[in-house]
């Protein structure tokens, strides 16, 4: 008999806010996997973060000690060479300290750290939310919010048949809110209206970004309010009502931090950030007018530990709802349409026939295609300089999947589709090292390319094909036998594009 393949073996590790844990996953040969070990250990670092601004060298010897006591338990299991992912809450970077932090946690247990930006965030919650789209039907017909209550920020998606129309993050978190109260003895009604009158400026701010849309349904999920989804639905249910969640707020706020943890099986760390968690929840309920709501009754740790371990999980999905939010942003600001996927589409076909002059990567080409979409939504405020107010929009949106770097660097080159190439001495663009500085120069240069091909706004250019010879490139419209508009727009266009590699781009029909 042929001899059964042995499984492959992941880590993931998370220091979040209150807890550090370690997942161990198998993968067996017929792709299916099986959880191998879960660890969990208290830290207090959100505590530190929000209320001292810097972590504490007494809990950064203990996050240090628990590294080693995860290495210790890999090395039991014989799987001390397996490849481990490391990451922290994104709420580290408010620590003056973080880079001492990271550094102590990478010389005591030689795993690299990083924390986690808001585009893996936002992927984490979406993998969280693709599984709530599977058990709950609903969700593909009805408007959603999806609020995830994060220690230090909220994030809201918006489904609408199922695809994210919206997505917006606040500071407005759990741990944020607690550590900023500084009357944790109070009890409640008054410590209930406290955390109100905390959150109320953000909660207004929220209520103003949905104000326009009709929301039907509310998931929430988040560490602390799927602690308590036993207290909140009944068993292997999610669906529960606004009234339970008041009353279990209610009855959290009457008792003391020791007497939650023995009556709801907390842990300290937890015990006293859940209160804020479900007021935060309650009130994104009363904002939508809202009296039933769903809450996952699975562990959040263990299925964020799962999904960390697969960073890839559902990527060709998450890439089209990135781009389906992108759509929804330049809609917003009146964008003829057809021309902007019609210049998307140029852009990736020049990106890949110019891959080897290049050498960009897949994730490029996306920014390229999110920049392609939306180069045109500074028309909202003025035809005149529009490339500069798309610059300012897009710097300031909130797009799903693109954390804040990436949202940049597609700032900047629908701020390069026409007029000015790029100069050391432009905003934003100067802040950039030399590396990126290159990649906006080399993904405006496609763009402005694409935008002169697309110049009628009739999508009459269909393919293209691409060739340098030597000191010429020659760009080849398919199916195209006069090409006279793109021809005169062009010069103006390609500029960028010449100066970059040394060549003479030269347009041909075919």
């Amino acid at each position: 008999m042929p001899e059964e393949s042995a499984p492959t073996f992941s880590a993931a590790v998370h220091i979040g806010a209150s807890h550090a844990s370690m997942i161990v996953i198998a993968i067996l040969p017929d792709g299916t996997e099986e959880m191998v070990e879960f660890l969990e250990k208290n830290i207090p670092l959100g505590r530190d973060i929000f209320r001292y601004g810097h972590i504490l060298s007494s809990t950064i010897e203990q996050a240090a000690t628990v590294m080693l006591g995860f290495q210790e338990c890999l090395t039991e299991l014989q799987l001390s060479g397996i490849p481990v992912r490391a990451v922290t809450t994104n709420t580290l970077t408010e620590a003056s300290n973080a880079e001492v932090f990271l550094n102590r946690l990478q010389i005591s247990s030689g795993w690299r750290f990083t924390p986690l930006d808001d585009g893996e965030m936002t992927r984490l919650v979406f993998l969280k939310t693709r599984r709530r789209l599977r058990d709950t039907p609903s969700m593909q017909k009805r408007n959603t919010i999806v609020a995830h209550v994060g220690p230090g920020n909220t994030r809201l998606l918006l489904f609408k048949e199922g695809q994210i129309v919206r997505y917006q993050s606040y500071r407005l978190g759990s741990h944020r809110t607690w550590e900023r109260l500084n009357s944790p003895d109070l009890l409640g009604e008054a410590i209930i209206r406290l955390i109100r009158e905390q959150i109320s400026g953000l909660v207004a701010q929220l209520h103003y970004d949905f104000r326009e849309e009709k929301i039907e349904d509310l998931v929430m999920i988040g560490t602390e309010i799927q602690m308590l989804s036993p207290y909140l639905s009944k068993k292997d249910r999610t669906k529960s009502r606004y009234k339970i969640l008041e009353q279990l707020t209610q009855d959290i706020a009457a008792v003391t931090e020791p007497e939650r943890v023995k009556l709801y099986n907390l842990d300290y760390q937890t015990a006293g950030s859940i209160l804020p968690a479900l007021v935060i929840n309650a009130t994104i309920a009363e904002t939508f007018g809202l009296t039933s709501l769903r809450v996952p009754g699975s562990d959040y740790e263990k299925g964020l530990l799962t999904d960390l371990a697969h960073p890839y999980a559902l990527q060709d999905e998450l890439i089209r709802q990135m781009i389906h939010s992108a759509e929804f942003t330049a809609r917003r600001y009146l964008v003829d349409m057809k021309h902007a996927r019609h210049v998307a589409h140029l852009a990736t076909r020049l990106f890949h026939e110019t891959q080897e002059l290049h050498q960009l990567d897949a994730h490029d080409a996306l920014l390229l295609e999110i920049a392609a979409l939306l180069h045109e939504v500074g028309n909202h405020i003025s035809p005149k300089d529009h490339e500069l107010h798309s610059l300012y929009i897009v710097r300031y949106s909130e797009i799903f999947g693109l954390n804040d770097f990436d949202r940049l660097i597609v700032a900047l080159i629908t701020r390069y589709h026409r007029k000015d190439s790029p100069r050391a001495s432009h905003p934003y663009y100067c802040d950039l090292v030399s590396e990126n500085r290159i990649r906006v120069a080399k993904l405006s240069a496609i763009l402005r390319i694409a935008d002169a091909l697309e110049r009628t706004h009739s999508q009459r250019v269909k393919d293209l094909r691409f060739h340098v010879k030597g000191t010429k490139a020659y760009l080849t419209l398919e199916g195209l036998l006069d090409a006279t508009a793109e021809r005169l727009a062009l010069p103006g266009k390609a500029d960028l594009f010449e100066d970059l590699y040394g060549l003479n781009l030269v347009l041909t029909e075919s």
